[in-house]
This record gives C-alpha cells, sequence and structure tokens, in this order.
C-alpha cells in the first residue's frame, strides 16, 4: 500500500520548501555534484561542478508542485557526471538532497537533458518544476 497526500497537504509542503529556500536574506541555491551521493545533509565530499542560484522568491505553488523561476545561467567548472544535487538557503542551510538522473528516469528527484556536463558550459533553471508525492 502506498501513502497519499491530498492535494492541500501536497500544496503546503511544497510552500514549506519554498519558504525554506527563501527563509535567508539571499537566494537559496541549488548544487551540482559528481561524487557520491550522502546519506541526507551529510557531508558532499567534494565541491559542486555547478552551483545555481535561485531566484528570490524561488518559485511558485501550484497543485502540490513548484513551478521554479528561471536562473541566471551557471559555469560548470570542472565538467563531468552529475549524481546528485543538493538544495541549500541562501545561508548555506541544507534543505534538500536528490538523486539526479536524465529526463524521462522515473523515480529520480531531479533530471536534467544530459547528465554529463562541459567544463566551461552553463546550466541553468528554464521551466524546471519539484512535485509532492
Amino acid at each position: 500500500m502506498s501513502l497519499v497526500f491530498s492535494g492541500a497537504v501536497r500544496s503546503a509542503r511544497a510552500q514549506a520548501t519554498v519558504n525554506q529556500f527563501d527563509k535567508a536574506a539571499t537566494p537559496g541555491r541549488l548544487e551540482l555534484y559528481k561524487t557520491t551521493q550522502p546519506a541526507p545533509g551529510g557531508a558532499a565530499g567534494g565541491s559542486p561542478i555547478a552551483t545555481i542560484t535561485l531566484q528570490k522568491p524561488c518559485g511558485t505553488v501550484n497543485a502540490g508542485a513548484i513551478q521554479f523561476a528561471i536562473t541566471q545561467p551557471a559555469q560548470i567548472n570542472p565538467g563531468g557526471t552529475v549524481l546528485w544535487v543538493r538544495g541549500v538557503d541562501g545561508d548555506g542551510n541544507w534543505v534538500c538532497d536528490g538523486d539526479v538522473a536524465v529526463t524521462g528516469t522515473p523515480g529520480a528527484a531531479f533530471t536534467l537533458g544530459d547528465v554529463v556536463l562541459y567544463a566551461g558550459a552553463f546550466v541553468f533553471l528554464f521551466n524546471a518544476t519539484l512535485t509532492e508525492p
């Protein structure tokens, strides 16, 4: 049997996530890593290959989903295969961690058109959503 939340609960959870990303004076961030994903909130085990600075507010909530605002491009350095993403608020406090896979992969927390990112290229959020289960 699975656990299912009402639309109101899903939206409240999504809004709580937005509030956490936006609670600091500066915008939250999504940090892309090529290291092995640690335990939730644990040490990253390396530096991110790209850090996407979110807009403030980072997005809006509709029907249990966060529609993230379009971000400015973030340069990739060094390149590599993105394995996971860490979300932090503007003070660097942990908000969420999630695995990364190619768009269309069932069950992935975050998806990209290609998980191999090349040094010097850019990545940004465009039409990005995070949907509450």
